[in-house]
């Protein structure tokens, strides 16, 4: 039980003063516990999935992935407990992450039916046969949509699919594409905010009220 309310007072911690460091910490050295005593129950469970979601939240990848890679083997050995569905949606979605094509296939193709009608796992699936296919625009409509804290996980390659997606945009629009078009296509919330990501890439305007892209220009200059 000292476990149980340790894991308790850090996530109270953790709400209060978002203090990522610090509470990393905290949920590593209990999670060394559970491995020094061989605890494999629901609690263990429990702390995994707490700090993959803080880990998440923080766009922390790499511990993120210790805390999935354990929680496969920790769902196989605890049948009903936690969120193990939540969790396969992630592992799905972080395929994408470290652009993983292949084993990201095999699983989805490994999904009994009672997996592939959970709607977390739906969308997950969604994203990746989206992301796979080249189908951007479908992408872009997912993660708006994004459950739980699946936004999260794909923050973390967002900006890197709105890279590879601009490419496509600027050779197909020619001669030009508005700003509000790019805006709507890539998930920005508003044209201001995609003008940020845009002036950032160093596009080429087709006038200085900067509403439309000159797609020619902006191909010869852009790096993306």
């Amino acid at each position: 039980s000292s476990g149980i309310n340790a894991e308790y007072g850090i996530m109270n911690k953790w709400k209060k003063e978002q203090n990522y460091t610090f509470v990393c910490e905290q949920l590593k050295s209990i999670r060394q516990d559970l491995i020094i005593q061989n605890i494999n129950n629901a609690f263990a469970v429990k702390v995994y999935e707490c700090h993959a979601r803080i880990a998440m939240e923080k766009l922390d990848t790499t511990e993120y992935n210790q805390c999935q890679t354990r929680l496969i083997d920790l769902y196989a050995s605890n049948d009903s407990v936690g969120n193990p569905l939540e969790f396969l949606c992630y592992r799905i979605l972080y395929y994408i992450y470290i652009s993983n094509n292949s084993d990201a296939m095999k699983l989805v193709a490994q999904l009994t039916p009672a997996q592939k009608s959970n709607s977390d796992v739906k969308f997950a699936v969604n994203v990746f046969n989206a992301w796979s296919s080249g189908n951007y625009y479908q992408f872009f409509k997912l993660y708006l949509i994004a459950p739980k804290m699946s936004g999260y996980l794909m923050d973390s390659y967002v900006q890197r699919e709105r890279n590879n997606t601009m490419k496509i945009l600027i050779k197909s629009y020619k001669p030009t594409i508005s700003v509000q078009r790019i805006s709507e296509l890539l998930a920005y919330p508003d044209t201001q905010t995609a003008l940020v990501y845009l002036d950032d890439l160093k596009v080429v305007y087709t006038n200085a009220d900067k509403v439309k892209l000159d797609c020619k220009q902006t191909l010869a200059t852009i790096d993306l």
